[in-house]
C-alpha cells in the first residue's frame, strides 16, 4: 500500500503506474481493500478535527473565502476535495 501510495505522487510522474497497480491489488488481494479502506476512514477522521479546530478559532467561511482569494484549497470548505 505504500508503495502505491508514493507512486500516485504527482511530483514523481508515475501517477498512472499507482493508477494501475491500485486497481489491480483492489482485484487480487482482499487485505489491499481492507487497509485502504481503514486509512480513508483516518483521513476522514483528522480532517474532521482538523475542521473542527478551524471552526473553534474562525469563522469558516470567511476562513475559505480568504483562501479562494490566494487560489488555494481545503478539504474544510464546502465543495473542495
Amino acid at each position: 500500500m505504500l508503495a502505491v501510495f508514493i507512486l500516485k505522487i504527482p511530483a514523481l510522474g508515475t501517477e498512472k503506474v499507482g493508477e494501475a497497480l491500485d486497481w489491480l491489488f483492489y482485484v487480487v488481494l482482499p487485505n489491499y481493500c481492507f487497509s485502504k479502506a481503514l486509512q480513508d476512514l483516518n483521513i476522514k477522521y483528522q480532517f474532521t478535527n482538523i475542521c473542527n479546530k478551524i471552526d473553534e478559532q474562525v469563522d469558516r467561511e470567511m476562513f475559505c473565502v480568504g483562501l479562494r482569494l490566494m487560489n488555494m484549497t481545503n478539504p474544510c470548505c464546502p465543495g473542495e476535495l
